[in-house]
């Protein structure tokens, strides 16, 4: 739904671009440079206050307190994505078994009602707590945005389940070696040291492909994955430096012409996230926190 939804906001975006040249020539130059002039300043402001840059700066901002603390270190057992853009799926597979609730990911997709295909974080969050509810359990999925590291420490502290959504190297075969997606994982542990270059973060991580996680260094247990906190924090606020590399078609096929169609279609899916970020529609520092609720 949120791509149907930025879909919509770039097609508003493009008639105004058709509109403009239309009122400039045959109703007033005038009223053509001030719409012209005003979508230029809103979206200098909402880019200036929305694009992920602008949020890295507060997600590094943390107490000294915080710093030489250790974070508690959750193990999760790991469990495959069985299909292709299924890491949601799977994560809530792996999330539930913690919680004593055996799903597999073919139930999950079932009680989801959606195809084999990618989940946005409102339907995982959704989909979690449907099943809390069906099974009884007092617990809440809740999605928070912008999310600094300071409330991902404190969460990891206070026992509960964090699910990070960041962009992952994408190595599925027909992609372009640089290709990224977003991706979900879960949150382990968050290691600070005296020495920044030693910051690290552990995920546990649906890997899909064969390739495996090859950017990656690999955690004791497995499943996780090892990123540097510098890297994380980038990929977590979905940078330039990612984004810019989303791809979600194969660029790699026998058709010359596919190959040219599936490049224009990336196009498109990284300019509508941009839209999004810059609307809020998306928002970078995307994480779900599993917690107790009290019962009323």
């Amino acid at each position: 739904m949120y791509i149907l939804a930025i879909g919509i906001l770039s097609l508003v975006f493009l008639i105004f671009l058709v509109m403009i040249p239309f009122v400039f020539f045959f109703y007033s130059p005038f009223v053509a440079v001030s719409i012209v002039s005003g979508l230029i300043i809103t979206g200098l402001l909402l880019c200036i206050q929305n694009i992920p840059e602008y949020h890295m700066g507060k997600f590094h901002k943390f107490s000294k307190v915080i710093k030489i603390q250790k974070s508690r270190n959750q193990r999760f057992n790991y469990r495959k994505a069985k299909y292709a853009f299924s890491c949601a799926h799977a994560i809530i597979e792996i999330l539930l078994e913690r919680y004593e609730i055996i799903m597999t990911q073919d139930e999950i997709l079932k009680h989801a009602g959606y195809k084999k295909v990618g989940m946005t974080s409102w339907e995982l969050e959704e989909t979690l707590n449907s099943i809390f509810a069906q099974r009884g359990l007092s617990l809440q999925a809740k999605t928070n945005y912008f999310t600094t590291y300071s409330q991902l420490f404190e969460a990891i502290q206070q026992g509960k389940g964090v699910i990070v959504m960041f962009m992952n190297h994408f190595s599925e075969e027909g992609f372009s070696s640089k290709a990224n997606y977003p991706h979900f994982a879960l949150l382990n542990n968050i290691n600070m040291s005296s020495e920044e270059g030693k910051n690290r973060v552990i995920l546990t991580s649906p890997i899909f492909s064969s390739n495996g996680h090859k950017d990656f260094t690999p955690g004791k247990y497995e499943g996780e994955i090892i990123i540097p906190f510098q890297e994380f924090q980038e990929r977590f606020y979905a940078s330039s430096k990612f984004i810019n590399h989303l791809e979600y078609k194969q660029t790699k096929t026998e058709n010359a012409w596919t190959n040219i169609w599936n490049k224009f279609l990336n196009f498109l899916f990284i300019f509508a996230f941009y839209i999004g970020y810059c609307l809020t529609v998306l928002k970078p520092g995307l994480a779900i926190f599993v917690e107790p609720v009290e019962k009323k």
